[in-house]
């Protein structure tokens, strides 16, 4: 636009001289022409740009890290006169690492017609993406003048975690159980201390599931069926923080919600009731969710895409031994991208566990000497590029 005012002040002050030079009534039209041309240029982009509407056109609500979506931005030009230049400027946010892109595309649009501008771009890290067209500018016919037109058009984007199949080993010896477990809802089992449910006598039922006092009063053969446990009282505590000495810090952190959604999915899918924590630093608190259900499982995920990064690596096992330190749990599994001997040490004094894992994501460096099994933790490296087999070692 620069260009064009210079341009135009060159052909201005030609226009001057040319009048002084010939001065007759052709070179001072023609000058009255050059002086009021921009005007007139002023007048038709002001009207125009009353008569230009935008929306956005996302193709998928949810998707993949590295998967490319479409992102479809369509303008209408309601006026009789076209539009020779449009500039679009799209800002996409992830609201869970803050990263920030900005996108700009220039199109022509015809009078009363509409226009429609794609971009295919794909996300390298989980969370929220916030789709935003923040305006579009519109250039008269020679770019002397701009007008800008504001927008607050937004679109949400869930890149979710890639869940690994896994299969790891679950532990269901009796000890494996506390007093505080719960029950399938859907599924009967063995487990005599609770009734799933009472029904008519079947040929090969065992006698000593018949209800005698309910036979009695109806004068047919009832039998009890008993429960199923789901629930040991697992937890998965994961970090999601920046790690400042590995080049690799958010993609650490991509694969610390892929194992613990990885894991929580294996559980949810095989009746394991369980929770997972993990803390928020704009709420500067621990979550935690319990997940016995798919919409737990989508709430979970939601809940986490409003949190964000910390710098602070090691918040959400502090803030969640602080707060469970009366609670005991059969089994605890650690996710984290970060690694220190102090905080090994303290993980594997916690007395209030049965089994404790710490799932380490390593970049591919030289693993500490101090990290490995003891007698009451087992110590468990991920490769953040590939998750499967180290999954498969934790024992739930």
């Amino acid at each position: 636009m620069i260009k064009s005012k210079i341009i135009y002040l060159i052909l201005l002050a030609c226009m001057i001289l040319f009048y002084i030079l010939f001065v007759d009534s052709m070179s001072l039209l023609i000058l009255i022409l050059t002086v009021v041309f921009p005007f007139l240029q002023l007048f038709i982009l002001m009207r125009i740009s009353k008569n230009i509407t935008a929306v956005l056109d996302i193709g998928c609500s949810t998707t993949e890290r590295n998967v490319p979506t479409r992102i479809a931005v369509r303008l209408k030009n309601h006026s009789l006169l076209p539009v020779s230049c449009a500039v679009v400027s799209l800002q996409i946010t992830n609201t869970l690492t803050n990263e920030t892109q900005s996108l700009t595309t220039m199109l022509p649009v015809a009078s009363d017609n509409e226009q429609s501008i794609k971009f295919s771009v794909s996300y390298a890290h989980c969370g929220m993406i916030k789709v935003s067209l923040k305006s579009i500018r519109i250039y008269d016919y020679i770019k002397l003048f701009s007008k800008v037109i504001k927008y607050s058009c937004t679109y949400d984007i869930a890149v979710v975690p890639t869940l690994t199949t896994v299969n790891p080993a679950v532990d269901t010896s009796p000890d494996s159980m506390n007093d505080n477990e719960e029950f399938s809802k859907i599924k009967s089992g063995d487990d005599c201390s609770e009734i799933f449910n009472i029904r008519e006598y079947i040929y090969g039922d065992k006698i000593n599931r018949i209800h005698w006092n309910l036979t009695t009063k109806l004068d047919e053969l009832m039998v009890k069926e008993y429960s199923l446990p789901v629930s040991s009282q697992i937890i998965i505590v994961f970090e999601f923080c920046s790690d400042s000495s590995s080049g690799y810090s958010m993609e650490k952190n991509d694969a610390s919600l892929d194992a613990a959604m990885s894991l929580s999915y294996f559980m949810l899918a095989n009746n394991i009731t369980h929770k997972i924590a993990w803390y928020d630093p704009n709420q500067k608190m621990l979550h935690t969710e319990k997940i016995s259900s798919e919409i737990d499982f989508s709430a979970f995920l939601s809940a986490v895409f409003s949190s964000g990064t910390y710098d602070d690596s090691f918040s959400a096992f502090i803030h969640s031994r602080a707060e469970n330190s009366d609670v005991h749990f059969s089994n605890v599994i650690y996710i984290s991208p970060v690694l220190s001997d102090e905080l090994f040490h303290n993980f594997s004094v916690l007395n209030n566990a049965e089994r404790k894992t710490y799932l380490y994501i390593n970049d591919g460096s030289e693993i500490p000497e101090y990290f490995r099994d003891t007698d009451s933790t087992f110590a468990v490296e991920a490769d953040c590029g590939d998750l499967s087999e180290s999954l498969n070692r934790v024992v739930i």
